[in-house]
C-alpha cells in the first residue's frame, strides 16, 4: 500500500475540475472551502445568473475568486458538499460568536499557544 498522501487520486491538471475542495489562505491558518464550478456569471450584486458565456468560477471561504488563484492549490484536498457546507457554516458562526478562533480570521496563522484550553 503506498503511503504517499495522493495515491488513488486523479492527477493535478491545468484545466480545472468542478467540484468541492479545501485549502487554507495562509501557511498554518484554518482550512475553508473552495468551490469550483463551470457555468455562466453571476451578478455580483443580485447573485443571479447573468446572460454571458460560460466559464470557469471558484469561492472561497463563500467569497468569488478568480478560479486561477485556488486552482492547483486546492486540487489534492477534495471534500464533499455537507463538508463544504459545514466549513461555511464554521466561519459564520465563529464570525458571530468566537471572534477570537482561527475560523474567524482565516488569514491568519493560527498561534497554538494562544488557543483556550479545550476543557
Amino acid at each position: 500500500m503506498s503511503r504517499h498522501r495522493y495515491a488513488g487520486l486523479a492527477p493535478v491538471t491545468d484545466e480545472p475540475v468542478a467540484g468541492f475542495y479545501r485549502t487554507k489562505l495562509v501557511r498554518g491558518g484554518p482550512w475553508v472551502a473552495v468551490r469550483i464550478w463551470h457555468g455562466p456569471p453571476l451578478d455580483p450584486d443580485t447573485g443571479e445568473e447573468l446572460d454571458r458565456s460560460w466559464r470557469w468560477q471558484a469561492e472561497r471561504n463563500g467569497e468569488p475568486c478568480e478560479v486561477w488563484r485556488v486552482w492547483p492549490y486546492c486540487a489534492g484536498e477534495p471534500i464533499d458538499k455537507a463538508e463544504h457546507d459545514y466549513l461555511l457554516q464554521l466561519r459564520d458562526w465563529a464570525v458571530q460568536h468566537a471572534p477570537e478562533t482561527p475560523e474567524a480570521a482565516p488569514t491568519t496563522p493560527i498561534a497554538f499557544n494562544r488557543l483556550p484550553i479545550p476543557f
